[in-house]
């Protein structure tokens, strides 16, 4: 019997609630075995529950009746944030993407549209090409011409270029763009975060580009990031070589095969890429499956 799902982003809202629970705006799956347990005495367990603030509280409650703990699945998101969640979004696990609750509560995902229900269309859109591949976040590396970019792809979203190299390690944990539900507070996740350099510094932060267009091909698919700002840069530039060199790069373009849906039915793993830069300042990005002994590190 399963019962799958994911908790609250923020701390402070799985100390109140459970962190043991699958929160119901980010959706939750249970096996047929389940349902039919659940099933057979949900009446009475819902009596039993009626102080609790909401039915995935008394779900959660009826399961531990029965005995199921919940299966933790990352692509389930409550969004349980405040602020921009570009940086959730940016480095979304090696999961599915199955929710994402509450994006009535934060600014649209994406910069290049100005209602939430035009930035959603754009990453559907993308879906609908390649759903199992949908916010799947690759890694490459641009060694050229004394250049040394570390490039992630967060598939059908956005693009970030850093004109140093970061290793994986560091790549795969969200850029802190949010904050907490309740409180506001930019510490207490449930995931690490790291910090978005002040915009005094410019010469620490990356730039991003995010999804402008779709094409399908017979062998995959061709996606393309346009560059776009923070939003909150000031006057200060950075002059440092790899920044100017950097900043010429309009648009990232990423070529993929589809992606085989039954690999989500095995140890998930995340797939590589390779980058290059052409004479028309576009990176362009091939993502693949990793070769056998293939592994992604700047060096």
């Amino acid at each position: 019997m399963y019962y799958v799902g994911a908790a609250s982003e923020s701390v402070e809202q799985d100390e109140k609630h459970s962190y043991g629970m699958a929160y119901g705006g980010g959706g939750f799956a249970v096996s047929y075995p389940a349902a039919a347990a659940l099933a057979g005495g949900i009446d009475g367990c819902l009596r039993r529950y009626d102080r609790l603030y909401g039915s995935d509280q008394r779900v959660h409650a009826c399961f531990s009746e029965i005995g199921v703990p919940l299966t933790r699945e990352p692509g389930f998101h409550q969004v349980d944030l405040r602020g921009d969640i570009y940086g959730l979004l940016a480095a979304h696990p090696i999961a599915p993407l199955l929710s994402l609750h509450h994006l009535d509560y934060v600014p649209p995902i994406s910069p290049l549209f100005h209602s939430q229900l035009q930035a959603l269309r754009s990453l559907i859109n993308a879906t609908r090409a390649d759903q199992p591949r949908a916010l799947q976040q690759s890694f490459c590396y641009l060694h050229e011409r004394r250049l040394n970019w570390s490039i992630s792809v967060s598939w059908g979203y956005t693009a970030q270029i850093y004109p140093w190299l970061l290793s994986p390690k560091e790549l795969e944990v969200p850029i802190r763009t949010f904050r907490t539900w309740k409180t506001s507070d930019i510490r207490h996740f449930t995931f690490n975060t790291r910090e978005l350099a002040v915009p005094s510094r410019p010469c620490e932060r990356p730039l991003r580009y995010f999804l402008e267009a779709v094409e399908e091909r017979r062998e995959g698919t061709v996606t393309e990031y346009r560059r776009h700002g923070w939003g909150d840069e000031g006057k200060e530039r950075c002059g440092k070589l790899g920044f100017e060199a950097m900043g010429a790069v309009k648009k990232v373009r990423v070529t993929a095969s589809r992606m085989d849906p039954m690999l989500w039915r095995k140890a998930p793993r995340r797939q590589c890429c390779g980058a290059k830069k052409n004479d028309k300042n576009i990176i362009d990005v091939h993502v693949r499956d990793c070769r056998p002994g293939e592994i992604t590190s700047p060096i």
